[in-house]
């Protein structure tokens, strides 16, 4: 009966969350009549009064059970706090319930004994005839009681009779054309958020069969009777175990199997994955699969194996589009209205997540409510249909939720009214039976603008475009590549612009990749080489991958330069012609585009500006976009402006993240970071990751540093102190720019009901604030200061900033907007002239006690003393009387009302413009608030690093960078004492860290050091000593162009690469890219390979950088023979000195870690097994075959020492052949061909050692 479905069916939603009824109504049939829209609510109902809480009534005896039929009460509902009155109907003896009918209409059956109930006063319960009340605006959540969660056999089996799948299945396959006109669920208005809507069930229908909502404002779609699994009756949504819903990034669906499990293949994201990945899959497994695989087994067939893309094609086909679906007729014609709007958005974005609104709620259907439960943790809706949803106040969260894990979320909103759709069905005569909804926003981890976490956390997620000159089969050149790049960082609307040439192995790009860490790839399909599909892949974490079509979507240069002309000139010159010329450009566009070369950077920017364009966020950034120039992009750049850290050095210096899990902890980065604005930190990465190659502008820097060590101490600290609460003002100015923008969730048209309004009041005035903070902090130690005084004063005059804040709204200052000037200029008057004809009517009456007065609605009402009555002229029009008094209104009075009312709508509608018109104001000067961040974000670096010097261990000093004059020049790196930058005594133990001295380059000094010495010496640490410069007595150095950095040994497994040939590639593009002016880094060379052929390798290496590229560097190897017979003069051999002491048989080595002049003679890597707690019987082995090896090592011939100079130009030859195989092996695919050639390697290896 009905209630017992009122009970048993619950909206499902936590309490934690809006209590919204279900929508499974969203699969069902109409029968409500529309909802009033929030432009026009009806009038609401007081809430009954909620007592304090009483313990439930004890239980009554059956014959004063049974003599309650008939009587009036009203029932507490704990969920609703409230009490809800009707009258019992009738009495079950066998179950001992009451059935209590409503005064709203609706039923139930309860057990009173366990229930909080009034009976209602006697003179209540003797009327005969109580009017139904009419249905509340928004229906009470069913109640949480005992009886909700007992397991009651009898009343279970009732009411899966009636609510079986079968029957509500039936829904589905109903012609759409036989629904009535009517909305599909009542909608009802309500001022209470917390209270829901209760589906009504068409008439003739079961009350199972439901209909899908025309989702209407205000929305909480309900869920009428669905099947129930099991006994339960809770109120509250079944409680599913989500981690039993291993939700992948990729669905599919089967035909059930005999597991029970379905697999699913809808893609919903991808990650480093290339869409779609059809053996990526998931099952639904445990309670979710039994409520839901075999529906959908049945039901979507046509997702599974029958699947095909939107043009008819199957996965097979190569041009097959998985981001589509083609979707039978057969099915289509089976949905109502509402399913079939669902269905269409989805078809066409299978790879998203869609946000559906309904009201004032997003929903997830069908798969998408599988992501929503796993990783929004929410509830699904009872019944066998998947459906889940959240409240329009967790818009912002739950979208960051799925955006950061690497999910597209489609937002689609509602953008009419029930009674806008009422009003186009008579103005066109269309059936239209479900209001309209549209694609509003396309949001992923890269296109983020929303989220408290954006202002809170720095890091950028950056959309990266590339492109390359590529031509897939064709004969190309090994030794360079073009390369386009666009790197966008949509939360500050800037683009990075640029184009160069790589080598081979990609170098270039692999640095700027390690450098951004990209969240996001957008790339033509298909049109990429092997080479720049695996740097993109193996020196990024994880982004998402955006496959776009070449030239239909990911534009070419031709294509993007029309179009980005086509909207700057919109901007000035509406409706231009195809003729446009490059003025209206951003500076840097109009370079690009002038140079005619820049076709790649230009192609790169076409993918970026066609994938915002699709998340509708083209229009937002562009029109106050900041485009920047790509420095430091690559190898051969004549002019050179930075130090290029590739990504090898990045990485093994721990620049910007460590090695161990990717973090911040033990990095340069993190030791030199002590900003205090978010901007601040994203241009200390910049700096650090592209030191500066030019002598004036280091010195500049050191200067500054300086200062604020010294004089400007006071100064630095009161900035930081000013600026320490300061919100991340490049993103909140970047989004109040982007807020002008009219489209997507900020049209008019879109049905929304959180107050936007008051939100972006509150970014303004935080955006007013924050900038006259950066102008105040910056103004006394800066002098290049933008001109925005005035600009402040201007919108300082205009409103008061907190009276905003806390009214919500903005009442302008006098003189701040002429129109609104206007308005109360006519308010003024007209309210001048009713007080002037107020005196004119005391004179006429001669009765100065006439005046105006308000009653109700009625304004402005002439008030006449009783005994004036027959003194009023014929005009006076009598409106209402009090003891003693007349009221009247003129013709004049009324005329001069409708005027007044008028010029306050004026008014009023003036007022809602001031906020927009404000903020156009105010990004009138976007690139002035620009300039000031830029020059705040400075200070806040320079600050910074004058900080960090106090936390370096030991002496500090200013480098003195050495000008070099001409080719003749020998580089130069002096230090005396030099400490290391990120790790201090107190977190290795009290004096653990020793200094060293270093000397390379300049007269009497060797330019390469060759470092040897035991395990665990420190010879990486020293070599990581390079990146700093500051933690030393004293540090000399020339400009270095370039650093080199190869350390450690690194598998790269999952790029079937091993440890010789990725140390082998590492090299060769030393070798290759090196300059005089480089520095060298080589850690343990040839550790991949047998000794001879490692030995022969670092001997061949180190000979060619010494002699043909003359740079500075250091080389450490545990091959001792190797040190030993270098007698090169520009070879310094050194190494970490050590005590040796007998114990036990074992020679014991104690570690001193100071750098020694001379070769140490062995590594002493049993001492290192001692310490690790290696057995002693196997230290004592191990020793002994140590000491075997040695001897029979040292029998080998040695090098041979003094080469005539053609030997030696052999051996270059020797060397570039050899790493010329490195490159080779580097392009071949076959595993065989790589393998032959590795041997060949070694072969010429042993040659050379000869």
């Amino acid at each position: 009966m009905a209630s017992s479905s009122s009970r048993r069916l619950s909206n499902g939603r936590s309490p934690l969350l809006r209590k919204q009824s279900q929508i499974t109504a969203f699969f069902s049939s109409p029968t409500a009549k529309p909802s009033p829209s929030p432009l026009n609510p009806r009038a609401t109902k007081p809430p009954l009064a909620v007592p304090s809480p009483s313990p439930p009534n004890p239980p009554s005896p059956p014959q004063e059970e049974e003599t309650a039929v008939g009587r009036r009460l009203r029932v507490y509902w704990p969920l609703d706090d409230a009490w809800y009155e009707g009258r019992v109907e009738g009495y079950d003896v066998g179950s001992r319930r009451h059935r209590v009918r409503y005064d709203d209409g609706e039923e139930e059956v309860v057990d009173l004994a366990s229930e909080r109930y009034e009976w209602a006063a006697a003179a209540d319960d003797e009327e005969e005839d109580v009017t139904p009340q009419p249905a509340r605006k928004l229906r009470r959540l069913r109640r949480m009681s005992d009886a909700a969660t007992a397991k009651s056999p009898g009343a279970v089996d009732g009411d899966e009779t009636g609510d079986s799948a079968e029957v509500e299945d039936e829904d589905w396959k109903k012609d759409a054309a036989a629904e009535d006109d009517s909305e599909e669920v009542e909608l009802d208005d309500e001022d209470d958020d917390e209270e829901v809507v209760a589906v009504k069930t068409r008439k003739g229908k079961k009350n199972n069969s439901l209909s899908m909502s025309a989702s209407t404002p205000k929305l909480a779609s309900g869920l009428g009777s669905a099947s129930i699994s099991g006994s339960t009756l809770s109120k509250k949504r079944r409680k599913v175990d989500a981690g039993a819903l291993d939700c992948a990034k990729k669905f599919s669906f089967e035909p059930a199997n005999t597991t029970g499990k379905v697999e699913l293949k809808v893609p919903i994201s991808c990650s480093q994955r290339e869409l779609p990945l059809e053996n990526a899959h998931t099952a639904l497994t445990g309670e979710v699969a039994e409520r839901f695989a075999q529906r959908q087994a049945e039901k979507f067939k046509f997702l599974g194996e029958g699947r095909k893309d939107a043009k008819g094609r199957r996965p097979g086909n190569p041009n097959y589009d998985p981001r589509t679906l083609s979707l039978p007729s057969q099915f289509l014609n089976s949905l109502t209205g509402g399913q079939r709007q669902w269905w269409e958005f989805k078809s066409q974005h299978m790879d998203k997540v869609l946000f559906f609104k309904m009201g004032k709620f997003y929903e997830l259907f069908e798969m998408d409510a599988h992501v929503g439960a796993k990783e929004l943790d929410l509830q699904y809706m009872k019944g066998d249909k998947p459906h889940c949803g959240f409240p329009e106040k967790n818009f912002e969260l739950n979208l960051e939720k799925l955006a950061k894990k690497g999910y597209r979320v489609l937002v689609i909103e509602q953008t009419e009214t029930p009674e806008q759709l009422d009003l186009r069905r008579k103005e066109t005569g269309v059936k239209d039976k479900v209001v309209r909804r549209e694609i509003c926003a396309m949001v992923t981890k890269g296109t983020l603008t929303e989220g408290e976490s954006l202002l809170a956390n720095p890091d950028p997620s950056y959309l990266f475009s590339v492109a390359e000159s590529y031509q897939c089969g064709s004969e190309k050149d090994q030794d360079g590549h073009t390369i386009g790049v666009c790197i966008v960082d949509v939360s500050t609307s800037k683009f990075i612009v640029g184009q160069f040439q790589d080598d081979a192995e990609r170098h270039g790009l692999c640095s700027i990749l390690s450098e951004i860490r990209p969240a996001e790839i957008i790339k033509p399909a298909k049109m990429l080489s092997p080479e720049t599909e695996k740097a993109l892949k193996s020196n990024t974490r994880d982004p998402l991958i955006n496959n776009l079509l070449p030239s239909m979507e990911f534009w070419d240069a031709e294509k993007t330069i029309h179009e980005i002309k086509q909207y700057y000139c919109s901007l000035d010159t509406p409706g231009a012609g195809a003729q446009i010329s490059s003025a209206y450009l951003p500076e840097l566009l109009s370079e690009l585009i002038e140079a005619g070369d820049k076709t790649y950077a230009l192609s790169a920017l076409g993918g970026s500006l066609f994938y915002l364009r699709q998340s509708l966020l083209d229009e937002k950034l562009l029109p106050c976009a900041e485009f920047e120039r790509l420095t430091c992009s690559g190898l051969t750049n004549p002019i050179r402006k930075h130090m290029i850290l590739d990504a090898a050095a990045l990485e093994n210096l721990e620049i910007l993240e460590n090695a161990r899990n990717g973090g911040l902890s033990g990095t340069l980065y993190a030791q030199l970071n002590h900003c205090v604005t978010g901007f601040g930190k994203r241009l200390l990465k910049r700096w650090i990751a592209r030191p500066l190659y030019e002598r004036q502008a280091i010195l500049q820097r050191q200067s500054a540093i300086a200062t604020f060590k010294g004089s400007g101490h006071e100064c630095a600290i009161q900035f930081r102190k000013d600026l320490s609460r300061l919100p991340d003002m490049e993103r909140l100015l970047a989004r109040l720019f982007s807020s002008c923008d009219k489209n997507g969730r900020s049209s008019k048209s879109v049905v929304l009901y959180e107050d936007a309004s008051k939100r972006l009041l509150h970014q303004f005035t935080a955006a007013l604030r924050g900038c006259q903070q950066m102008f105040q902090a910056c103004s006394s130690i800066s002098k290049g200061l933008p001109h925005v005084s005035s600009i402040l004063d201007h919108f300082r005059d205009a409103f008061d900033w907190s009276e905003a804040d806390r009214n919500g709204r903005i009442i302008p200052h006098e003189g701040c907007d002429p129109q609104y000037d206007a308005a109360c200029i006519a308010i003024e008057e007209i309210e001048s002239s009713l007080q002037k004809y107020l005196k004119e009517q005391r004179k006429l009456l001669s009765d100065s006690s006439v005046k105006y007065v308000d009653v109700g609605k009625d304004a402005y009402l002439l008030e006449v003393s009783e005994n004036l009555r027959g003194s009023v002229p014929q005009n006076y029009e009598l409106q209402s009387t009090k003891k003693g008094f007349y009221r009247y209104w003129t013709p004049e009075v009324k005329e001069l009302i409708s005027e007044l009312s008028k010029a306050e709508a004026e008014k009023e509608a003036k007022l809602k413009c001031i906020l927009q018109n404000l903020i156009q104001l105010f990004v009138e000067h976007h690139s002035k608030w620009r300039q000031l961040v830029s020059v705040v974000a400075e200070l806040d670096v320079l600050i910074s690093l004058a900080i960090a010097s106090d936390f370096f261990e030991g002496p500090t000093c200013c480098p003195i960078i050495k000008e070099s004059y001409g080719p003749d020049d020998t580089p130069t790196l002096h230090a005396r004492n030099l400490g290391h930058p990120t790790l201090r005594s107190d977190s290795l133990g009290s004096g653990s860290f020793v200094p060293n001295d270093i000397k390379m380059g300049g007269p009497g000094n060797a330019s390469f050091i060759v470092l040897t010495g035991p395990n665990m010496g420190g010879k990486s640490t020293l070599l990581r000593q390079i990146g700093a410069n500051v933690p030393a007595e004293s540090f000399e150095l020339s400009l270095v162009d370039r650093m080199f950095v190869r350390m450690g040994a690194r598998d790269h497994i999952m790029a079937g690469q091993s440890t010789f040939l990725v140390e082998l590639m590492e090299t060769a593009s030393v070798l290759s890219s090196a300059t005089k002016n480089s520095l060298v880094a080589l850690d343990e060379l040839g550790r991949g390979t047998s000794t001879s052929d490692g030995q022969a390798i670092a001997a061949s290496v180190l000979e060619y950088l010494v002699h043909r590229v003359q740079c500075l560097g250091l080389f450490s190897t545990h091959y001792h023979r190797l040190a030993a017979e270098n007698k090169d003069s520009k070879v310094s051999l050194c190494h970490m000195a050590c005590e040796i002491s007998k114990g036990g048989g074992l020679e014991e080595v104690t570690f001193l870690y100071k750098l020694t002049p001379g070769s140490c003679p062995k590594s002493y890597g049993v001492n290192v097994a001692r310490l690790a707690g290696i057995p002693a019987s196997v230290l004592q082995r191990a020793n002994e075959k140590s000491s075997d090896f040695e001897a029979s090592y040292g029998k080998r011939p040695g090098i041979t020492k003094n080469k005539p100079s053609c030997a030696q130009e052999d051996k270059f030859a020797a060397i570039k052949d050899l790493f010329r195989v490195v490159k080779a092996m580097h392009h071949r695919e076959d595993q065989a061909s790589s393998l032959g050639m590795l041997h060949e390697v070694q072969k010429r290896a042993k040659v050379q050692a000869e």
